[in-house]
């Protein structure tokens, strides 16, 4: 069956169509991975061997003493890390929206 100049027409409109929606497809994988691979360095920016685990029951007995306490402590960098994280995703489903750095 030979195909008519409309069926010829049709078939390279949709191929197109198919391609583009592809390349879409395909550039949206990329932005997301790049923001996975932001957090992934982020989670790697202290290792052990530069910033050992400190003496949390001296930490504690130093802070308490000061009238501080080892959770503000570590409750202040945990919403500084989940909020870092969270603006690297916020910016990778958002796009339209400025990238801030975490």
């Amino acid at each position: 069956m030979v195909e008519t100049p409309e069926q010829h027409y049709d078939n390279v409109t949709a191929e197109l169509r198919s391609k583009h929606r592809l390349h879409a497809a395909e550039a949206e994988i990329e932005r997301l991975s790049e923001a996975l691979e932001r957090i992934v360095q982020w989670s790697e920016a202290y290792p052990l061997d530069l910033f050992p685990e400190p003496d949390f029951q001296r930490a504690h007995e130093v802070l308490t003493a000061h009238g501080m306490t080892v959770d503000a402590i570590s409750a202040s960098a945990m919403r500084h890390v989940v909020e870092g994280a969270g603006n690297i995703a916020r910016a990778a489903l958002s796009p339209e929206e400025p990238e801030s750095d975490a």
